[in-house]
């Protein structure tokens, strides 16, 4: 649907530069050409996109959500809707206007084939009995000479030609089939009435030329000025706006300095690209693939090897880690892999393979991934997020955890006895049901946990195990399912309290600050940064940042120090009613 808008917002700019400016002008070959191009541009300028390039230096933390795994599903309640149901108007509507052009065709070729034509040249002459008024469509000039006497048919005839040897049929055709595709837009009805106009004053101006006497030709104008029936279809003789084309008859030339108000259009259109059909390309910043592999080599440590894909890897980069990982004696299939508008990673699939031992991991979504850690070890495969593996760290020794563990052995009490305990100690809703759709014949477990507003989706089958975990410290929802060595997998953490971070790095370039302004912003965050200093290498040694919400008063963090500084995160959760900036936190996330 957006596609169709810009389409239309399109049309609106021809369609206004001709009324205001060119309408008037005598330029009837130039403003069909003028009309025809807009009619076709429009389908074709909202295709081409201005890219506008952000240095961008990626957060390890990156945000994510999963929406594909083999157990975890994002599986959000959402409200009724009326724009959801938008698509099925449009298509009713094309559906109804396309019928419509349909019987619209078959009652013109009905009318043609009914009655003898003539051949002459590269015209078909179809005389008719019936009082339709003169009319032509492609090579057919459709008549009733018992109307007109041999002067006015003349007439009639050599307007006709006009059309037919300029393709006129073309035109009309066009823009027909545009106010199908966009008819919500009352704009290109007009359009297409001013296009067929238009024409009728291409016709007439190269008839007239023809004729010694033009008061005649306009006579039989408005002798034709009360027709019984026109085809919709066809380029016709009779016009009801009869007075404007004698008036455009009479007009004097118009000057050719006039032509340069077909270029009015290109600011126009310049505007709407710049306004409308940007997108944001995020180029690496140079320094990013020396943090990702310093990271790498840190984590290798006691006998475990360790890799980390990110959301931001090129294609290249990808290939690159696929060669690293050949180098120690692993073989990694990329099967599938998808990204946004951003060239950011939102779905990957891969396996990974070493010494017999095979590990698989399979994630879509339509937000980036969050970091993915591979680990080897024992000849085992453990593949999670990196922001999973944190919060099973902070499940260790916590008492107050609350774990449901959900196969074949589960039974409906158990299930019922924790959904009494959570309901009544923390608030949490925990509901259950067994689908009756199922999937490859096995019925489909659906589950959903948290608080009214903030529900977790989960779903699994009889055959598989799923493990769902409250932590009402961190107020937080983990699930995964369980591998064959009974480690987690697939794991999953959602946090209640929508406490979200973004994270400013000591690396940002000051278009990557600028684009932090204008994200945050959008979170309801406005944020100005102030004081900036970098070292010779460009990194951040001093800032001063003021943000504010809606709920909150000025917020103010100072940093001067000598070196580069720390990671600083900017938190907003409780519904906006605070905001917190301070040091990054190994354990915070990007907003969703």
């Amino acid at each position: 649907m957006e596609y169709l808008l810009k389409v239309s917002s399109v049309v609106v700019i021809f369609y206004l530069v001709y009324k205001i400016l060119l309408q008037r002008d005598t330029f009837f070959q130039s403003n069909r050409s003028f009309l025809l191009m807009g009619l076709i541009s429009s389908f074709g300028i909202p295709c081409f996109v201005i890219p506008i390039y952000i240095e961008y230096v990626p957060n390890i933390l990156e945000n994510y959500s999963l929406g594909g795994g083999t157990f975890i599903v994002d599986n959000v309640e959402k409200p009724f809707n009326i724009l959801n149901y938008l698509p099925v108007v449009y298509l009713a509507g094309v559906f109804f206007f396309s019928c419509r052009f349909i019987i619209q065709l078959v009652s013109l070729f009905t009318l043609i084939s009914k009655n003898k034509s003539e051949k002459q040249g590269s015209f078909k002459y179809v005389k008719i009995n019936t009082y339709v008024s003169p009319f032509s469509f492609f090579n057919w000039i459709v008549y009733n000479p018992n109307q007109f006497n041999k002067t006015e048919l003349d007439q009639i005839i050599t307007h006709e030609k006009v059309h037919v040897t300029q393709y006129h049929s073309v035109d009309i055709l066009l823009a027909q089939i545009s106010c199908i595709v966009l008819w919500f837009n009352p704009f290109v009805w007009l359009y297409s009435k001013d296009v067929k106009q238009n024409l009728e004053f291409v016709a007439d101006q190269n008839a007239q030329q023809k004729f010694n006497c033009k008061k005649s030709y306009q006579t039989t104008l408005l002798k034709t000025s009360m027709p019984s029936h026109q085809m919709a279809l066809s380029n016709h003789f009779y016009n009801s706006l009869i007075k404007k084309r004698i008036v455009m008859l009479h007009k004097s030339k118009s000057k050719k300095i006039n032509l340069i108000k077909y270029a009015f259009v290109i600011p126009l259109l310049t505007l709407f690209l710049v306004s409308f059909n940007t997108e944001e390309v995020y180029v690496e910043a140079p320094n990013l693939q020396n943090n990702n592999t310093s990271i790498q080599k840190d984590l290798n440590k006691d006998g475990i090897e360790k890799f980390l894909i990110y959301n931001d890897f090129t294609d290249a980069k990808l290939k690159t880690f696929e060669a690293e990982l050949k180098s120690k004696g692993y073989d990694f299939n990329l099967k599938n892999l998808k990204r946004n508008t951003h060239n950011l990673i939102t779905t990957i699939y891969f396996t990974i393979n070493k010494n017999g031992t095979e590990g698989t991991y399979r994630i879509a979504s339509g937000r980036p991934i969050k970091t993915i850690l591979i680990k080897y070890s024992k000849n085992k495969f453990n593949i999670n997020t990196l922001d999973f593996i944190e919060a099973q760290k902070g499940n260790i020794g916590n008492q107050d955890l609350i774990e449901i563990r959900i196969d074949k052995h589960t039974t409906i009490s158990e299930l019922i006895t924790k959904k009494k305990l959570l309901k009544e100690k923390y608030d949490v809703i925990f509901n259950f049901e067994i689908s009756e759709q199922k999937s490859n014949g096995i019925p489909i477990y659906s589950y959903k946990i948290g608080k009214k507003g903030m529900m977790q989706g989960v779903t699994t089958t009889p055959d598989r195990s799923l493990v769902i975990k409250y932590n009402p410290r961190t107020n937080s929802i983990q699930s995964h399912g369980i591998n064959k060595h009974g480690d987690p997998t697939y794991g999953s953490v959602k946090h209640l309290d929508k406490q979200n971070s973004y994270i400013i790095k000591n690396d940002y370039s000051d278009k990557s600050l600028e684009h932090s302004i204008k994200y945050l912003k959008e979170k309801g965050i406005t944020i100005k940064f102030s004081n900036v200093k970098r070292n010779d290498e460009g990194k951040i040694i001093s800032i001063k940042i003021n943000a504010k919400t809606e709920y909150t008063s000025n917020y103010n963090y100072n940093v001067d120090s000598k070196g580069p500084i720390a990671p600083i995160a900017i938190s907003y959760y409780d519904n906006g009613k605070r905001l917190k900036i301070g040091i990054a936190q190994s354990n915070l996330s990007n907003f969703k």
